[in-house]
């Protein structure tokens, strides 16, 4: 049978109010047919589906409805974070004043005629149409035999309310059976405010949270101006096929990745490479999309559109990242699973112990911190433990040309004990560039001869001819002769016929029958770890020029910055010993080696791996992916290949490597900030819900009043947020 192909999705999930409705929306998810995987990111309140392609999406929604949620499918429109502010600025502008009246007149005000009234009206508002939500969300679940947040706010707000409102219609019955009359509707109303202001808040929070993913959308251009038989026409990003030519004009955003047919111009390439430096383009060029041109005008052929742009695969890229689970997050997700059961237990244990052991007041104190446990409870909390913290984290990383694949590859830096470079394109250029020449021949040759040689390097696409005719240009600004016969000869070089006279150019295997003058030369460029081009003319030795790939100017202070972590660093390549050597020996690294093809590398980092501990593999090329694939931590170039990019867990758009120890100081912020938010996130729940329990009462007589458990619940989730967004501000 053929290999079953999946698809990737991420939709919106509406409904959902704390962590315990994400782990519902994905267990329900997880147990649908031709489903391959579901995280539900409560954060985000996105779920990153991957099902195979027999999945019925409709039968999926289908499924999350009856489990009380929404699954929005790609053409529907999902509310957006202004509407769901909108909507909560509206409850709060009704339920503040109204609250605030209460509380003054149950707290501040002595007895009058229809007091209870009056409270009872005012209170009614706020519940049931501020607070409407929580209770219709509560009962849905309720007749599902399932539980969230709002099942707590609704237990605790709706007892406080029914014992107010018996209170309030019938006292004598209340007196009968030997209670006191008192009613808590400022406690209802004040809490039900309370959490609205905090879900305010952390909405807010959360929407400046997930800002970098909103950035990068809005680099997408809407339209491109498209030309047809010489004529401009403005049309539809939608519209665009490739191979069209388009026309880029000053401050317009790339709508495409394409190649320059025309024009020269000046692009600011930061959102791709966190480079702020401009970049020159001329004819030939590549342009992504999303790049802004600062000066010029250009004319592109489009090549790659929508989602396969560089643009579209990074948002792509960030969002699924964005929508990964953190190892420290899964243990989370299980507490809040079973948080709200225990919680319900717990207050009803709460009851029964006070109005066994209570005072002649037993049933009140009960009723209040029965209420007080319901209330201070916070699941929220810990399901925006480490999601906000990986949203911060992982879009500040983007921003600075740092792509993060998923969560768990934040929390691997702290453990890597040693780093294995790739050579060519990653700590050098990868770039070949003449450093040594030696001439044997007069000067008065030299024009001619020269001219010949770039004659015949230039009609080559070797990376080598490449160098040394770029290098005949630069130095004696040469035209190329004209040659009519080029031939290449596998294995050994260039051979072309001149007025019946043989050039030849070789490389290293071909030098024989040299002088003393020629061997030293040759001795000499080979200790230096170059590359060798040579020269003939028939069996004269005309020329010798040594290539080399120098080293990227940050690659010294990149491997120093490295080195201070105290790890063990190695260059490996398939490029010969010497050459190997040689950038080793510039970029400040000890060990390397040479000579190794793909499985080589890969039998080498496992050696590594035994050796050391946890190893990364930095690279770019298809030879590097197996090693990116098995190492503890793959990195690669953006400026290499697909494969290799697809193998990473890191991709760095810029192909600087200085990124690596920028990236690792970032993991070990946003690794800080989950565990603060973890610890943050237990330890109130350790703490308030006994406290709230009154198991203070017999210490100190303390009790705590409902509506503080209100505000600290509502403020145990803001203060997650807001610890999370300091990342932005980290330097």
């Amino acid at each position: 049978m053929p290999p079953i192909e999946t698809l990737k999705k991420q939709l919106p999930v509406e409904g959902m109010t704390c962590a315990a409705c994400a782990n519902t929306v994905e267990k329900t998810l997880q147990k649908a047919p031709h489903v391959v995987s579901a995280q539900v990111n409560y954060a985000t309140h996105q779920v990153s589906l991957e099902v195979d392609n027999q999945a019925n999406l409709k039968e999926l929604k289908k499924l999350v409805k009856n489990a009380g949620y929404s699954l929005i499918l790609e053409d529907e429109q999902s509310r957006s974070t202004e509407d769901k502010l909108k909507e909560i600025k509206r409850q709060l502008f009704l339920a503040v004043p109204l609250a605030v009246v209460v509380m003054v007149l149950s707290m501040f005000v002595g007895d009058f005629p229809y007091k209870n009234y009056l409270l009872l009206l005012l209170t009614l508002p706020v519940l049931f149409y501020s607070g409407l939500h929580f209770f219709r969300n509560a009962f849905r679940l309720a007749f599902k035999l399932q539980t969230n947040m709002d099942t707590l706010i609704a237990s605790g707000t709706g007892a406080a309310f029914v014992y107010s409102l018996i209170n309030t219609l019938a006292p004598a019955w209340i007196e009968g059976l030997g209670l006191q009359v008192h009613v808590y509707y400022e406690s209802a109303a004040v809490i039900v405010t309370f959490i609205l202001l905090g879900k305010y808040l952390e909405e807010r929070a959360k929407s400046r949270s997930s800002s970098a993913i909103e950035k990068l959308f809005k680099l997408q251009a809407k339209s491109a101006i498209r030309l047809e038989n010489g004529q401009e026409k403005e049309v539809p990003l939608e519209e665009v096929q490739v191979g069209d030519l388009l026309l880029i004009k000053v401050g317009d955003r790339v709508p495409v990745d394409g190649a320059i047919e025309k024009g020269n111009g000046v692009l600011d390439e930061s959102m791709l490479t966190g480079e702020s430096v401009p970049v020159d383009k001329k004819p030939g060029d590549l342009v992504k999309a999303g790049t802004l041109l600062q000066n010029g005008t250009l004319t592109i052929e489009a090549e790659n559109l929508g989602a396969d742009t560089a643009l579209g695969q990074i948002i792509q890229m960030v969002s699924d990242a964005m929508g990964s689970k953190a190892p420290a997050q899964k243990l989370a997700d299980k507490i809040s699973s079973v948080f709200v059961p225990v919680v319900l237990v717990l207050a009803v244990v709460t009851f029964f112990v006070w109005y066994t052991l209570g005072s002649e007041n037993a049933f009140a104190l009960a009723f209040v911190n029965t209420f007080s446990v319901l209330i201070i409870a916070c699941p929220c909390a810990l399901g925006l433990a480490t999601p906000t913290a990986i949203m911060v984290g992982v879009g500040k990383a983007a921003s600075k040309g740092i792509l993060i694949k998923n969560a768990e590859t934040l929390e691997k830096p702290k453990s890597i004990k040693a780093l294995l470079f790739d050579k060519t394109g990653t700590i050098s250029k990868g770039k070949l560039e003449v450093v040594a020449e030696h001439l044997f021949f007069d000067d008065a040759e030299k024009l001619y001869l020269l001219s010949i040689l770039n004659g015949m390097e230039s009609q080559s696409n070797h990376p080598m001819a490449d160098a040394v005719s770029n290098y005949l240009n630069e130095r004696y600004a040469l035209m190329p002769f004209m040659i009519n016969q080029l031939h290449t000869v596998s294995g050994i070089g260039l051979k072309a016929m001149i007025e019946e006279e043989e050039y030849r150019v070789t490389g290293l295997k071909e030098l024989n029958g040299l002088s003393a003058e020629q061997n030293n030369a040759v001795n000499e460029l080979k200790q230096q770890g170059n590359s060798i081009v040579a020269f003939w003319k028939g069996s004269q030795l005309l020329a010798l020029f040594g290539l080399h790939d120098n080293i990227k100017p940050e690659t010294r202070s990149a491997v120093a910055s490295l080195k201070k972590r105290g790890l063990h660093l190695e260059v490996l390549s398939g490029d010969h010993e010497a050459a190997v050597a040689a950038v080793a020996h510039d970029s400040g690294i000890e060990d390397f080696k040479g000579g190794l093809m793909p499985e080589d590398k890969l039998r080498y980092l496992e050696e590594v791996q035994k050796k050391y501990g946890p190893t990364v593999f930095v690279g770019d090329g298809i030879n590097d992916a197996p090693a990116l694939a098995k190492a503890d931590l793959g990195i690669a170039m953006s400026t290499g290949t697909d494969v290799a990019i697809e193998s990473a867990d890191v991709t760095l758009m810029s192909g600087d490597i200085s990124k690596i120890s920028e990236f690792f100081r970032l993991s070990e912020h946003i690794s800080s900030t989950m565990r603060q938010n973890l610890f943050w996130a237990f330890i109130y729940n350790v703490i308030a819900i006994p406290v709230a329990a009154g198991v203070l009462y017999p210490v100190n007589g303390f009790l705590l009043n409902p509506m503080i458990a209100g505000g600290a619940m509502a403020f145990s989730s803001v203060s997650v947020v807001l610890n999370s967004l300091r990342l932005k501000a980290r330097k």
